[in-house]
């Protein structure tokens, strides 16, 4: 081997190394979410709502630790009958140091005084609800008053070590489920936990 061949064939294996290393380091900060479901559905039958109610989390295969700015539900109202409401000022998100923090409904240009009560979500019968929230110290305004997400929902780096151990955090969702036909306004509340791990992919995953 000359040379020249011997400078091309070093060139090419650093290469090869150079992009396997930063295949590997791309995964460094990348971790999965995963809903506990046997919990959330064990939590439904319990309180007598199977037949009521269906929820769903559209979770993404992976996250970047520092792109989990949002949550994405949905809601089933299974039932023919009863209304169902989703209590947003209720409902709360509960980090990896135990704080809890106020649950915000996102919608476009939402220019509303967050000192002021969310409007309940109301699932009419046999329809589902499809909304995204986030924690309300994850919104700020921009320069024309509009709320936008201006941080994640968790510091990057407590993610990261929480992913390591595989440690959850929590949300309570709290819902109402009325009979309208009755008149008698306000339904009854009920408590769901909805408890969430928080996984991290290995290096092996950039070989996929």
């Amino acid at each position: 081997m000359n040379d020249w061949n011997l400078l091309i064939l070093t060139v090419y294996i650093i290469s090869v190394i150079y992009v396997f290393y930063r295949a590997i380091k791309s995964v460094d900060n990348q971790l999965r979410i995963e809903l506990d479901k046997d919990s959330l559905a064990q939590q439904i039958d319990a309180q007598g709502l199977k037949d009521l109610i269906g929820i769903n989390f559209e979770l993404e295969d992976r996250y970047q630790a520092d792109q989990v700015c949002d949550l994405s539900i949905d809601i089933e109202n299974k039932s023919q009958t009863y209304s169902i409401s989703v209590d947003w000022d209720q409902s709360s998100l509960t980090n990896f140091d135990g704080r809890s923090r106020r649950v915000i409904r996102l919608m476009p240009g939402m220019t509303l005084d967050l000192f002021q009560p969310q409007a309940l979500s109301v699932i009419a019968p046999s329809k589902t609800l499809k909304e995204y929230f986030t924690a309300e110290d994850a919104l700020k305004r921009n320069s024309e008053g509009v709320l936008e997400i201006a941080s994640p929902l968790f510091v990057p780096d407590k993610l990261i070590k929480a992913s390591e151990r595989g440690d959850q955090f929590l949300l309570r969702l709290i819902l109402q489920v009325s009979d309208p036909a009755s008149g008698t306004g306000g339904g009854r509340p009920y408590a769901l936990l909805c408890e969430f791990k928080v996984i991290k992919l290995p290096w092996t995953d950039a070989l996929g």
